[in-house]
């Protein structure tokens, strides 16, 4: 898993980059060791004067993307971790249903040939 961690009008401190780094070991059952993961955390002043936080993740080559955003920065990590972790359970599942869809027919068809 090759990560890489991008901040934007905010510092990257070595808690932040260690707090993203293991919410995203969950995500290591999914991943192949040459999927490169992209996260981004940004700072944004919005209308009100608050500062509202952004956090994205980009998984290349599979090309899942989620976001998500929140009043604090550790509150929009911890809401972008499930949107991703269910993009890929759904891919997972999908292979992994196509897999015995395919062995139950090739089943079938060795059996038949006998």
């Amino acid at each position: 898993m090759n990560l890489n961690i991008k901040a934007t009008k905010t510092t990257l401190t070595p808690s932040l980059q260690a707090d993203i780094e293991s919410k995203l070991s969950i995500l290591e059952p999914f991943l192949r060791t040459e999927d490169k993961i992209y996260v981004e955390v940004e700072a944004r002043a919005s209308h009100n004067n608050t500062e509202e936080f952004r956090a994205e993740i980009n998984i290349q080559p599979g090309g899942h993307y989620a976001d998500a955003s929140g009043s604090d920065i550790y509150e929009a990590i911890d809401l972008l971790i499930p949107k991703i972790r269910q993009q890929l359970t759904r891919e997972k599942d999908k292979k992994v249903s196509l897999r015995r869809k395919l062995g139950s027919a090739f089943k079938r068809m060795w059996s038949r040939g006998r």
